[in-house]
Formats: structure tokens, C-alpha cells, sequence
């Protein structure tokens, strides 16, 4: 099993499988923490409703009309701990991942009285769901661990044809940090926010695959043109540092973008 900062020659999905997989077979806690740091399940999934009210469901005020008849979807559910607050916002949820153990995020969902999600597995690139068949979907502090642009890309474009007309995208992605890795204060993000054009020319970067590492960087100018060439209107550009109730820092300094299907 890869441990820290090693170079893997493995692909990022069958890393991903591998470790999720082991996580799966050590105990509940280790599989429901394994996409997050916190203590145990219970503490994963009160983490995930604050990431949920924090960085998603502000930004889809004035996007919709009727909620409670609408679907949302969650590219790299996890262990669920995000989309079992999404789940009490919508009238039907869906959770898109690349693991084999939905089984056993089902029953944590059932237990916690989420009855209206469904749950799919992917390919790691794509979204097993039908044309115009979803109302929102968001993806956080998961894009920022694929490790081709061509990925990236490719989510959007499935974002696009899976979204209704009108539909709305929030989905975060890696950005490059420097002077705000620890004080990510407004100054200071907008610094790195210049900084990173210069040097990111390319407008990304593909670092080594490494699980749970940051290997994609994407710039907000050139995320922009991936959305607009797949033919969404953007609505609003993000950029953050993840934080915690308790104001502790995260891993995972992301820009977002906020987007409408034409």
C-alpha cells in the first residue's frame, strides 16, 4: 500500500479502489473516515452536512424554483457523508463513485434516515445516469485527485449532458497555493490567484498520481474555457480554503465555479 508523499505508478482510480478496499475491510469508522479526517463515521457525517451548508447549498440560492421536486447529484460520494445532507434538501439524491461498497454506504444512509438516495458506480470519468435527467450537481474536494485534465474536462462535459436546461453545476477543483497555504485571508488568495497564471502559463498542471494528494491543478481562466466550450454559462467563480467549524485548515484549496446549463 502507497503511505505519503510516494510516487505511484498505479492509475489514481485503481489507487483509489485499492485503498478503499482495505479501508472497507478494517472496520466501519476506517471506511467512513477514509474520505475525510475526521474522528469516526458519526463526526465524518456532521462534517459533511457543515461541508454541504458551507460550500454548496449557499450557492444554489436563486438556482432553484422547487427543491423538494427536484434531483441532485454528487460526483465522488464517498462514503455519503456529504450527500446524506444534500438527500434532506431535494427530492432525490444520487451519489456517483468509483468504489465497489455502496452496499455498505446504503445501510449507513437507511440508518441515518436517508431513504431517497440512490447510489452508482462509475468508470471515473463518466456519469452512469440518463440526458437531462438531473437538476444540480456538485462535486467537493474530489476533482482536485484526478490526474489528467482530459478527466476533468470530461466531467464537465458529462455535467453538461446530464444537467436539465437551466440545471446548475458547483464543482471545486485544485488550485495552486502559495502565500495563502496557511493564512488564506482575501489579499492573499487573490495574490495566489495571479501568481498561478504565471505559473501555470498552460493553465493547469498534472502532478504524480499519489491517493488522496492533490494531482490536479486547474486555473480558473482555463476551467472557464472547459465550461464554456462544453457550453455552460458561468455564473460565479470560487475560490477557497476548506475549513471546519473550529476554523482549522484542511487539506484541499480549491477554486469552484458556479454553472448553468444553457
Amino acid at each position: 500500500m502507497a503511505t505519503g508523499k510516494e510516487i505511484e505508478k498505479r492509475s489514481h482510480i485503481t489507487g483509489f479502489q485499492e485503498e478503499i478496499d482495505a479501508a472497507s475491510f478494517e472496520s466501519r469508522d476506517r471506511f467512513m473516515t477514509w474520505f475525510d479526517t475526521a474522528k469516526d463515521g458519526d463526526a465524518a457525517y456532521v462534517r459533511g452536512s457543515w461541508d454541504f451548508s458551507c460550500h454548496i447549498a449557499p450557492f444554489l440560492m436563486g438556482c432553484l424554483k422547487s427543491p423538494e421536486d427536484s434531483t441532485v447529484l454528487e460526483i465522488g460520494s464517498g462514503g455519503g457523508r456529504i450527500l446524506a445532507a444534500a438527500a434532506r434538501h431535494f427530492r432525490q439524491a444520487v451519489g456517483v463513485d468509483i468504489h465497489e461498497h455502496n452496499d455498505l454506504v446504503s445501510k449507513e444512509l437507511f440508518s441515518r434516515g436517508v431513504t431517497n438516495a440512490t447510489l452508482l458506480r462509475s468508470d471515473g470519468k463518466s456519469l452512469p445516469v440518463d440526458n437531462g435527467s438531473i437538476d444540480v450537481i456538485y462535486s467537493f474536494i474530489v476533482l482536485q485527485h484526478v490526474e489528467k485534465l482530459a478527466i476533468f474536462d470530461s466531467y464537465i462535459r458529462e455535467a453538461y449532458r446530464v444537467l436539465k436546461p437551466g440545471g446548475t453545476a458547483i464543482l471545486y477543483f485544485g488550485r495552486w497555493q502559495w502565500l495563502s497555504h496557511m493564512k488564506p485571508g482575501k489579499w492573499r488568495i487573490l495574490a495566489d490567484r495571479f501568481l498561478e497564471r504565471i505559473r501555470l502559463p498552460s493553465g493547469y498542471e498534472e502532478r504524480p498520481s499519489v491517493v488522496n494528494e492533490i494531482n490536479l491543478i486547474v486555473t480558473l481562466p482555463k476551467a472557464i474555457e472547459l465550461a464554456h466550450a462544453a457550453g455552460f454559462k458561468v455564473l460565479k467563480t470560487l475560490t477557497s480554503r476548506r475549513r471546519v467549524p473550529d476554523d482549522a485548515l484542511l487539506p484541499g484549496a480549491q477554486h469552484g465555479l458556479v454553472l448553468r446549463r444553457s
